[in-house]
C-alpha cells in the first residue's frame, strides 16, 4: 500500500514539473529596457518555480526517508515481548480505551501488530491487578512502580513516545517536540529528565539499543589496559563502583615506582611515587582522613583501623610490584608486623628502605618479602642489635639480597660476617667516622670474596679526612699512576680507591 502511495507522489511530482516547465510567459514588444525587465521577471519566476519544486522533492524525501526509520524502529519493539507488553501497560495507565490504544498503537507501531482482541484481553488481566499470571491484585501504584523502577520497562515507554514524536513528524512536517514526550510521561509515571532526555536523543539518533552500556562490558583486555595506566588512588575509587570492576581492578598489574609507609603514635601516612600521600590520624579525640588540601573526619573511628583496612588492600593486591618500600617508625609498634602477617602471599618490593631507632623492625618485615625479588636493603638506625644481625642472617631475603646501604651508624653492626655476601654495599655517614667503624670496613674488605665496591659516603654531613681513613686502614700510598690501592687476602686481588670530594669508593679488581 504504501508503494503504491509513493509512486503515485512521484507520478504527480513529474506532471507538476512537466506543466510548470512548459507554462511560458508572453512577451511584448518594448524597448530594450522594458525588455529586460521582462526577462529578469520570466526568469525570477523560473528560479521560484524551481525553488518551489526543490521544496517539495526535500519534504517528500524527507517524509520516505521517516517513514523507513520509523519502520525500522518498530521492528526492534515488535521482536521484544518485554517492551510490547510495557507499552501495553502504559497506554492503560494513561487511561486510554482498549480501542483507542489499539487505534494510536497500530499508527505507531503499523501493520497491525497485534489485534484488537488482544489488546483487550490485556486490558482486562490490568484492570484486575496483574501483569503476569502469579500477579494478584497489583494496585495502579504498583504497576506504575513496574515501569518507573525497571530500565528496560522505562526505556521502552520513551522508545514509544519516540516512535510517536516521528510519526507526528511525519504528519505535520514538525520538530520533535521531547518535551511533550515528556509531559505524557511524567503523567503516568515518575522519570528524571536528564534520563529522559538520554534515551531520547538516543532513539531520535537511530541507536536503537536499550541496553546501556556500563564500562565493565567492555572486553577485558581493554578495561585491564585502562586500570593499569591508572594510579593507585584512582584505582582505589575505581574499584568502589561494582564487584566486577573491584575485581578486576584487584587482579590488574600495578607497579609502583616508591611506596612510602609513615607509622607514628598517632598517625599514619600511605604515599605513592610523588603524589600527596593520604594521612589517617587522632587529633583532640577526633579522628581525620586528609590528602592534599582535603580533609575529613571519620566519626567513631580509630585512624589505625583506618589505616590497616587501607594497607590491607594494597598490600594484597595480586599482581603489585614496588620498586622501592620506605618504611618509616617513629615509636616503637608491632602494627604493621600485624598486618603483614594477615597478607595472602609475599610482596614483590626490589628495594627494602627501613628508617627506625632500632634496627628491630626488620626482622619483622623481610619474612614477607619474597625473597626472589628483594634486590637491595637499606637500613636508617642509630643502632645495630647484634642478636637481630645473627638473626637476620638466617633469612633468605638477606642471604640473596645483593646491595646494602647503612645510614648513620655501624654501631654494633655485629658479626661483620653478615655482610660478606653482599655486592655492593655504601655506608652513608652521618657524623664523622671512628676508628671503630674503620676497623669494621676493613675487616669486611679483606674478609669478603664477593663484595665488588664499598662506599663511604659523607655527602649528607662531613668531608674525607684521609689522615683519620689512613689511621683505620693502613697506609694506602698512591702507586706509580697515583692511584691509592688496598690490597686483599685473596692474593690476587685488590681494592682500586676512587676519591672523591665527598666519597671514598673502594672497587674490586683483579691482577691479571
Amino acid at each position: 500500500m504504501c508503494k503504491h502511495r509513493d509512486a503515485n507522489l512521484h507520478k504527480n511530482i513529474f506532471l507538476k514539473v512537466t506543466v510548470d516547465k512548459t507554462v511560458q510567459t508572453p512577451r511584448r514588444k518594448c524597448s530594450h529596457k522594458h525588455f529586460f525587465r521582462g526577462y529578469g521577471r520570466q526568469n525570477c519566476a523560473d528560479t521560484m518555480t524551481q525553488m518551489r519544486t526543490q521544496s517539495f522533492f526535500s519534504k517528500l524525501l524527507l517524509q520516505i526517508s521517516l517513514r523507513k526509520t520509523q519502520a525500522k524502529m518498530s521492528i526492534s519493539l515488535k521482536t521484544d515481548d518485554k517492551s510490547i507488553l510495557s507499552v501495553l501497560l502504559y497506554q492503560f495507565l494513561s487511561e486510554k480505551s482498549a480501542y483507542f490504544s489499539f487505534k494510536e498503537f497500530n499508527k505507531v507501531v503499523r501493520d497491525n501488530f497485534i489485534s484488537r482482541d488482544d489488546f483487550k484481553f490485556w486490558f482486562d488481566r490490568f484492570s484486575s491487578g496483574k501483569l503476569d499470571e502469579e500477579d494478584d491484585n497489583l494496585s495502579i501504584s504498583d504497576l506504575e512502580s513496574t515501569l518507573s523502577d525497571d530500565k528496560h520497562r522505562l526505556r521502552a515507554c520513551i522508545f514509544f513516545e519516540t516512535l510517536k514524536e516521528k510519526r507526528i513528524r511525519i504528519e505535520k512536517s514538525n520538530d520533535e517536540k521531547g518535551s511533550d514526550a515528556y509531559n505524557r510521561l511524567c503523567k503516568v509515571m515518575n522519570i528524571d529528565f536528564s534520563n529522559f532526555s538520554f534515551w531520547f536523543n538516543r532513539f531520535i539518533g537511530g541507536n536503537l539499543k536499550m541496553k546501556d552500556y556500563e564500562f565493565s562490558d567492555l572486553p577485558l583486555e581493554i578495561v585491564e589496559k585502562v586500570v593499569e595506566n591508572l594510579d593507585y588512588f584512582g584505582r582505589s575509587a575505581f574499584r568502589k563502583v561494582s564487584k566486577n570492576i573491584r575485581k578486576i581492578v584487584d587482579d590488574a598489574q600495578m607497579n609502583a615506582e616508591f611506596l612510602r609507609i609513615k607509622i607514628a603514635e598517632t598517625s599514619t601516612a600511605i604515599g605513592f611515587n610523588s603524589i600527596n600521600p593520604i594521612r589517617y590520624y587522632q587529633h583532640c579525640g577526633r579522628c581525620y582522613i586528609s590528602r592534599g588540601s582535603r580533609e575529613k573526619e571519620m566519626k567513631n573511628r580509630k585512624h589505625w583501623e583506618l589505616a590497616v583496612k587501607e594497607l590491607k588492600i594494597i598490600l594484597n593486591l595480586k599482581k603489585f610490584t614496588i620498586d622501592t618500600l620506605k618504611i618509616q617508625f617513629t615509636c616503637f609498634t608491632d602494627r604493621l608486623g600485624r598486618v603483614l602477617k594477615s597478607l595472602d602471599d609475599k610482596l614483590h618490593v626490589r628495594h627494602l628502605f627501613l628508617s627506625s631507632d632500632l634496627v628491630h623492625p626488620l626482622e619483622d618485615i623481610l619474612p614477607f618479602l619474597k625473597p626472589e625479588i628483594l634486590e637491595a636493603i637499606s637500613v636508617n638506625t642509630f643502632f645495630f642489635c647484634p642478636y637481630v644481625i645473627k638473626r637476620l642472617m638466617g633469612m633468605g631475603q638477606w642471604k640473596k639480597a645483593k646491595n646494602l646501604e647503612i645510614y648513620g651508624t655501624l654501631c654494633g653492626f655485629e658479626p661483620t660476617e653478615s655482610v660478606l655476601h653482599f655486592e655492593n654495599i655504601t655506608f652513608y655517614v652521618l657524623r664523622m667516622i671512628n676508628d671503630e667503624e674503620l676497623a669494621q670496613i676493613k675487616k669486611i674488605l679483606l674478609d669478603s670474596s664477593q663484595i665488588k665496591t664499598f662506599c663511604i659516603d659523607v655527602s649528607i654531613r662531613g668531608r674525607i679526612d684521609w689522615n683519620v681513613i689512613e689511621e683505620g686502614l693502613g697506609p694506602l700510598i698512591p702507586g706509580d699512576d697515583g692511584i691509592r690501592r688496598l690490597v686483599s687476602r685473596h692474593k690476587q686481588q685488590f681494592y682500586e680507591i676512587e676519591e672523591e670530594e665527598k666519597s671514598v669508593k673502594f672497587v674490586r679488581k683483579t691482577y691479571y
